[in-house]
């Protein structure tokens, strides 16, 4: 827990400055979410229910042809 002291002081990024920070944490999203894509691998589960992994060459052109905007 945090104590009176500790709040005395509370450092900040000025509203002006933020948006590296998001354009990094937008940019850090798109690439987990591009290698959970292209880290998959064929599975069987359940009562012999099979999923196949995703076409990894796809999945990698994708950000090429969907470019951001």
């Amino acid at each position: 827990m945090d104590t009176p002291q500790q709040l005395d002081h509370l450092a900040f990024i000025p509203l002006g400055r933020i948006d590296p920070f998001c354009e990094a944490t937008v940019q850090c999203v798109e690439e987990a979410v591009l290698d959970a894509l292209v880290c998959n691998t064929p599975m069987t589960g359940r009562d012999g229910h099979h999923m196949p992994a995703l076409p990894h060459q796809q999945v990698l052109n994708l950000p090429q042809q969907h470019p951001h905007t």
